[in-house]
């Protein structure tokens, strides 16, 4: 029979042949269950190689076993790296490792052409689908660039006289991509209009951090509004819907000279690496997650529905289905109950991401809508030069790996990278400990020689499996099964300038 249960992603409706063992979430009943077994009650056969051991998650010796190179090949598919030339920003490099099919994450890297050297980095993780992520990795960089830039761009932005494409960012990586180019034109009309209500300047921290709200709510307001039923062009209602009806968090990282300013929406995160002295690090948050887990955000929700207490959470979930308690898209949170039923009963897309509810599309209890909002935390961090790289990441990475190991992971991978270089001397007439120091920490350097010459290649192959044996039964899982062991995971980190920081203070003081 087919029963609802909850997997460790966001939010997901899954039907299923079995019956789950706990209602918390898949990974309980993963551990007590062979998946060769559900193969042959879900009709997936050929997947009898695959077994879930009750007592250790993946069975490593029933798994099929990739060679070394072929680990290595795959984690190294979605890898890109990009030296700045000049700025707060010295490199950056990205990766990303599916679960989901398709993959579910995004994550983009883009520099505003105006005065001054200013970056946006972001990751976006969808839930529901990949639409609503899609679509934030289409549109959110530019809403931004429109409430940061200065009057005369937001003006070209307006009149239509600016690329939005190629001229109001300078995208790295390839740029972005339309999926649709009707859904383009639909999202340039609404930024021209964002465009026309904004044609103001944010020079300070306060300005700036006003900028970066009104920018995602804005986007937030647009997808929610561009997915009302249209009549004369039913395929675009039906784009615009499924984009809404998905939903995505999203971390973007916003460098202004030495000014580091944070947006979070759900739960994405950003760890800066800071080196205090010798071998010490130390890993600062410069985000929290907006989940069950956060007692401040519950209480936020609380606090706006207060006869709903014994309603509005179950098992840590909005309403027992949604992780992240902030998020864009995921209207089924946000509109009016009368506005959802009427999706129901005018819809022509049976097969769409409508169905999947059934007679659930309203959730129980579900009285004061919104309950959820994208309104991002913004956290305001003065750049020194021992700030020496931040990670943003989503949250397949922090399940599995602390934001204390990955710093020290990326510590150990510039070490290792470091020693690589012919040695010299840094200067003349050194005395003996001096010269020792020095080589003792060459010889440490040696034994962190990476794997991996992309650091987030690094990240994401110690957060998988700590051996060969791990990684390649992680990396032969089928995706169907996949995805109750870890999320899709993107990793960007990014490398500051220290001697420009540096310079930049000296000069500013």
């Amino acid at each position: 029979m087919n029963v609802m249960f909850k997997c460790i992603h966001r939010y997901i409706v899954v039907k299923c042949p079995c019956r789950p063992r706990s209602e918390l979430g898949i990974q309980k009943w993963s551990r007590q269950f062979s998946v060769s077994n559900a193969g042959k009650n879900a009709r997936t056969s050929g997947r009898s190689n695959f077994r879930l051991s009750r007592n250790r998650g993946i069975d490593d010796n029933q798994s099929p076993r990739l060679s070394p190179h072929q680990v290595t090949t795959i984690l190294r598919v979605n890898e890109t790296s990009e030296v700045v030339e000049s700025g707060p920003i010295r490199a950056f490099e990205t990766n990303q490792l599916p679960s989901n099919h398709p993959i579910e994450d995004r994550r983009c890297e883009a520099k505003l052409p105006i005065d001054g050297d200013k970056y946006l980095f972001a990751v976006h993780d969808g839930h529901a689908g990949c639409a609503c992520a899609q679509s934030l990795n289409e549109r959110l960089f530019n809403y931004l660039a429109v409430a940061l830039s200065p009057p005369e761009i937001v003006e070209k932005v307006k009149n239509g006289e600016i690329d939005l494409t190629t001229e109001l960012l300078h995208w790295y990586n390839g740029g972005i991509k339309y999926k649709h180019e009707q859904l383009k034109e639909l999202y340039d009309k609404s930024l021209k209009k964002f465009a026309r209500e904004t044609l103001t300047v944010f020079s300070d921290d306060t300005f700036r951090r006003e900028a970066l709200a009104n920018a995602f709510m804005r986007l937030d307001e647009d997808i929610s509004t561009e997915a009302l039923p249209n009549a004369s062009n039913p395929v675009l209602s039906s784009e615009t819907l499924t984009v809404a009806f998905a939903g995505s968090v999203s971390c973007v990282a916003y460098v202004d000279g030495i000014d580091l300013f944070i947006a979070n929406t759900g739960d994405c995160r950003a760890v800066l690496g800071v080196h205090k002295m010798d071998d010490h690090w130390e890993a600062i948050p410069l985000s929290t997650p907006h989940d069950g887990n956060n007692e401040e955000e519950v209480n936020r929700i609380l606090n706006r529905h207060p006869n709903e207490s014994n309603n509005i959470f179950k098992n840590g979930r909005l309403f027992g289905d949604l992780a992240p308690l902030r998020a864009f898209g995921d209207v089924r949170y946000k509109w009016d109950a009368k506005d959802l039923k009427h999706i129901v009963n005018t819809s022509k897309y049976p097969h769409s991401f409508i169905s999947i509810y059934g007679d659930r599309l309203v959730p129980n209890n579900y009285n004061t809508p919104p309950y959820l909002t994208a309104e991002p935390e913004i956290t305001h961090h003065k750049l020194t030069p021992k700030d020496k790289f931040l990670v943003l990441a989503s949250d397949g990475l922090w399940d599995m790996v602390s934001p204390e190991k990955v710093v020290q992971l990326v510590a150990g991978h510039m070490d290792g990278r470091q020693v690589l270089v012919h040695f010299t001397l840094p200067r003349e007439n050194m005395t003996l400990g001096e010269i020792n120091k020095i080589l003792t920490q060459r010889k440490k350097g040696l034994a962190n020689k990476n794997v991996d010459e992309n650091v987030a290649t690094h990240l994401i192959r110690n957060a998988i499996g700590q051996d060969h044996g791990q990684l390649s039964a992680q990396l032969t899982l089928p995706n169907s099964i996949s995805r109750f062991y870890r999320d899709d995971i993107t990793v960007t980190v990014i490398y500051f300038n220290s001697e420009y920081i540096m310079d930049y203070s000296t000069s500013n003081h």
